[in-house]
């Protein structure tokens, strides 16, 4: 499977409302990573320090409600974003991070492109636009769940 290309990045929520050029400075700062299938990318109530998007494989959002009991509150695949903490204080995950299969992860530090937005508020403006439309919609989409699933 191929890297993400421009097209594909613009797609995703948080990089929605970018130029090429935008995108051409947030790839800049990425790298890709490769996990194995049970991987744990990051772990509930860490600092946040990086921010993920997914090119391959599947990625499940894991929030612990108390000791030995976990609930999946999301899964990601190719085109999508999770670890959005490492752009806001005060900079934790709320849920853990696992690939449910090998995985190909573009990463990106969290430090480096707050760093971009204050260089550049233009693109930073965009960029914190895309952050809040990509936390409004997990917002309703977890409430339709939580929703679903008292009235099942």
């Amino acid at each position: 499977m191929e890297a993400l290309g421009p097209g594909e990045l613009k797609k995703i929520p948080i990089f929605q409302n970018l130029d090429n050029a935008g995108i051409s400075e947030i790839l800049k700062l990425s790298e890709r990573h490769n996990y194995a299938k049970d991987d744990l990318v990051f772990q509930q109530d860490e600092e946040a320090k990086r921010l993920f998007i997914v090119e391959k494989g599947l990625v499940a959002m894991i929030i612990q409600l108390r000791p030995g009991t976990e609930r999946s509150v999301a899964t990601e695949s190719r085109g999508g974003a999770f670890g959005w903490a490492a752009l806001l204080p005060p900079y934790r995950h709320s849920t853990s991070a696992k690939c449910r299969e090998p995985s190909q992860l573009l990463v990106l530090a969290g430090s480096k492109v707050r760093e971009l937005c204050y260089e550049k508020p233009d693109l930073g403006v965009r960029v914190m636009e895309g952050l809040a439309q990509f936390i409004a919609n997990r917002i309703f989409w977890t409430n339709l769940r939580m929703i679903d699933s008292i009235w099942i």
